[in-house]
């Protein structure tokens, strides 16, 4: 009587058909007349939901989206370009090396 130990592994894949994906499903293969009465039986149904306001009725926000670029002089550009330019001097082998 041998005793040997096993090691089996099973891999599966299902598709779970939640409430919420049959809903989704059953919405998006309706035309736009069907959707707007579906959506108006279940605002008359259920008395927790509220009609929000329409996109069209909603008053237009104030864009403010003005970015003002700063001003920059020749100095500071310079003072860029001379902080690049120190990489150069670098001995990056013997920096990495050490």
């Amino acid at each position: 009587m041998a005793l040997e130990i096993r090691q089996q592994l099973k891999l599966s894949q299902q598709l779970v058909m939640t409430p919420q994906l049959q809903q989704a499903i059953k919405l998006l293969q309706l035309s736009r007349m069907e959707l707007v009465d579906m959506v108006q039986q279940e605002l008359e149904e259920n008395p927790v939901l509220e009609e929000g306001m329409d996109l069209e009725e909603q008053e237009p926000r104030e864009e403010t989206t003005e970015i003002a670029e700063p001003e920059t002089t020749s100095e500071e550009v310079k003072e860029v370009v001379g902080e690049s330019e120190g990489l150069a001097d670098i001995d990056w082998q013997t920096y990495l090396e050490g």
